[in-house]
């Protein structure tokens, strides 16, 4: 709930405080996936550059890993995709408040858009159209930089670490972290059930297609749970 001295503070200010907020999941996060580019052997290139211009944490543990399990780029590129798939109905949901900003602001400003500053911005609906596009623009750069930084630390800390043959789950508590809330309905249980089951199956064959088997098999059990 916005508090008056929320409404009174300068668009800065509430974006550096909310910032705060999400930082704690937002390091952890980011560490994981750098400390696993560096065990798996990618170089500093990829999660230094990738970190800001990729900026899809889901996608980019999602695409390394694939890539270590000698996945092709068809395959790789889906993957990534159907994780980042959640993003469409964020940028609906966001329209609204995007719709009267410049022309800049709607070329520039998506890029930005994650689970983290979706959930904020959501939080602060009474935001006018001016002092959202500075509210924004200063959560998705604080966001940023706290996510850059964290990737960056863990694959500095990565060769120091002993040997972590289990890392791989890491991202997979994460994912199940972040899906259990949102089951709420039938069929979103049945979604997740189905694709679960599905992707665990497939990858025990084909582990570069468990994403793609799952989240099709996931589309359809939701829809038949619908019916």
């Amino acid at each position: 709930m916005t508090s008056v001295l929320d409404k009174a503070a300068p668009p800065a200010v509430l974006a550096r405080r909310d910032t705060v907020s999400i930082a704690l999941g937002l390091v952890a996060f980011g560490v994981t996936l750098g400390v696993t580019m560096s065990v798996l052997g990618f170089g500093a290139l990829p999660g230094l550059v990738g970190a800001p211009v990729v900026y899809a944490g889901s996608a980019q543990l999602t695409a390394v890993t694939l890539v270590d399990q000698g996945a092709g780029l068809a395959v790789v590129v889906a993957s990534a995709a159907i994780v980042n798939s959640r993003l469409l109905l964020y940028s609906a949901s966001l329209a609204p408040r995007f719709s009267g900003q410049p022309a800049w602001f709607r070329w520039l400003a998506p890029h930005f858009l994650i689970d983290q500053t979706y959930l904020l911005s959501n939080a602060r609906p009474d935001l006018d159209p001016r002092t959202f596009r500075r509210y924004w623009g200063c959560l998705g750069f604080f966001v940023l930089v706290v996510w850059s930084t964290s990737v960056a630390a863990g694959m500095v800390a990565g060769p120091a670490l002993p040997d972590l043959p289990h890392l791989v789950f890491v991202g997979t508590a994460m994912f199940v972290g972040m899906l259990a809330p949102r089951l709420t309905n039938r069929p979103a249980v049945a979604a997740a059930v189905a694709g679960g089951l599905v992707a665990a199956v497939v990858g025990l064959v084909r582990p570069e297609l468990g994403i793609v088997g799952g989240a099709i098999a996931g589309l359809m059990a939701g829809s038949a749970a619908r019916r």
